[in-house]
């Protein structure tokens, strides 16, 4: 009778405990945190290489601006010189 009191008062205990308040709550509290934390490294990560994407973008379209500028700058300067050597003809 008495071991069988003792059941039920403790068993009552540990149905009436929060969650957070044992061994499990610590753990299961302590498994969240490291994910969030892995979770939120990983987004770091994400956004250090997405930032690094778009800038090797903007770098690459202002060489390519750079060269289409150039390359239009040689083709006026061709057409000044075939306009001079005609004019040199007559």
């Amino acid at each position: 009778m008495k071991l069988t009191a003792a059941f039920l008062v403790l068993s009552m205990v540990v149905l009436m405990a929060q969650p957070s308040e044992g061994f499990l709550g610590l753990l299961f509290n302590e498994v969240d945190q490291d994910l969030q934390q892995e979770v939120d490294q990983d987004l770091q990560q994400l956004d250090q290489d997405q930032q690094q994407e778009l800038d090797q973008l903007d770098l690459d379209l202002q060489q390519l601006d750079q060269d289409q500028q150039q390359e239009l700058d040689q083709l006026e300067q061709k057409k000044l010189n075939q306009k001079l050597v005609k004019l040199l003809h007559k």
